[in-house]
């Protein structure tokens, strides 16, 4: 087809190799989460996250190499994501307030994204029972969530917003692990009720330790 002078060509952007890679491991990632959530890790295989998320049955092995690579890349997609989300909730924050916006955040999953909830969840148990090698990773995950409450507590406990001899080590490892109950309890009944009622005990915890 012949155009004349006074007329554009708009050529189709192409997208990069690099791009559509990231793009299928974003697709792919999504879709383990999914079938997490749905099923459980050990219900899953890499060649059902392959065709979950529209590729080949094998593609999952060529970019993560296991089974155990695809749930550390999970992971560390939802801890970068995370820490993003909490950077943005705090802005700037400290001390006790830092600590509710903390928790909140965490707690709101459950309403925010409840299948990558679900997925995060099944993988605990996955590394409790299952695949123990994915323990030091969820142990490296959670501890920077809980490095983060405690470092906040610290600051409160400079400012003299809390008692000086509290255990602000000991209060995150707490407030994380209660945190982590209610999810767990509220996948369990998904009951919005408790889960709001449970909250707002957790919440009202802070106020004993000023």
């Amino acid at each position: 087809m012949n155009l004349s002078t006074d007329e554009t060509v708009i050529a189709p952007v192409r997208r990069t190799q690099a791009t559509r890679r990231k793009e299928s491991d974003r697709r792919m990632l999504r879709a383990a989460a999914r079938l997490f959530a749905e099923r459980g890790v050990s219900g899953t295989s890499l060649a059902d996250v392959g065709v979950a998320a529209g590729y080949s049955r094998g593609l999952p092995v060529e970019r993560f190499g296991s089974k155990l690579g695809l749930i550390t890349a999970l992971l560390d997609a939802m801890d970068a994501w995370f820490q993003a989300h909490i950077g943005r909730v705090l802005k700037g924050a400290s001390g006790m307030k830092a600590v509710r916006l903390r928790m909140e955040a965490h707690l709101a999953s459950v309403d925010r994204d409840a299948i990558s909830t679900a997925a995060l969840y099944s993988v605990y148990t996955e590394s409790l029972f299952v695949m123990s090698e994915l323990q030091p990773h969820v142990a490296a995950v959670t501890g920077r969530w809980r490095e983060g409450l405690a470092a906040n507590l610290r600051e409160a406990r400079r400012a003299g917003e809390i008692g000086k001899r509290v255990d602000c080590e000991g209060e995150a490892r707490f407030l994380l692990a209660a945190m982590r109950g209610l999810v767990i309890q509220y996948l369990l009944d998904r009951s919005a009720a408790d889960f709001a009622r449970s909250k707002a005990i957790l919440l009202s915890r802070l106020e004993s330790l000023r």
